[in-house]
């Protein structure tokens, strides 16, 4: 069994954001238990349990996951049996087998893909909780970045005031620096 950890940009660096993928891959491996990704997983062995991945979630050719997910995106090249919440995007591919029930606002089931179960719509609250915290960190980072803060070793002195800005999405493309 492999475990590995690498950065998308090896893979793909025009997107400008580094996320690093988990892989797990094994010739007839079986992972149980809880697992917390917090952000890629590519999966091509047995997994069961329970899995929440904040990023995609890949089971490959070879990947058996029979479990309870919640992710954002979901593509299914093998096979998944159990409860899948896709804030995103979730694909079942020519070669996926799916085989329980899928809450998703967005389901892609390609030419010979197998599905069996029931699909539910996300309701409006549900999918925006996790879309706003990504958006909020996104958002976090892009000003750090764009406006320079940093952060001061020095607390402020009692007589000083200290002036706090707070931006909504877009202020900081609208700026002129």
């Amino acid at each position: 069994m492999v475990f590995s950890g690498r950065d998308s940009d090896d893979r793909d660096s025009s997107s400008g954001e580094s996320r690093t993928l988990l892989t797990i891959v094994g010739n007839k491996a079986k992972i149980e238990g809880k697992l917390d990704v917090s952000q890629s997983i590519e999966i091509g062995c047995e997994v069961v349990g329970e899995l929440v991945v904040d990023g995609q979630m890949i089971i490959q050719r070879e990947g058996i996951v029979s479990a309870d997910v919640t992710t954002i995106d979901a593509k299914i090249i093998g096979k998944f049996e159990g409860n899948l919440k896709g804030t995103g995007k979730v694909e079942i591919t020519d070669t996926g087998v799916v085989d329980g029930n899928i809450k998703t606002d967005s389901l892609i089931i390609s030419e010979g893909g197998v599905f069996s179960g029931k699909v539910t719509r996300i309701t409006g609250d549900e999918g925006k909780e996790k879309k706003k915290s990504k958006e909020k960190e996104l958002e976090e980072k892009t000003a750090s970045k764009t406006l320079g803060f940093k952060k001061s070793k020095e607390e402020p002195r009692e007589s000083e005031e200290v002036k706090v800005k707070e931006f909504q999405m877009g202020d900081i493309d609208d700026m002129k620096l």
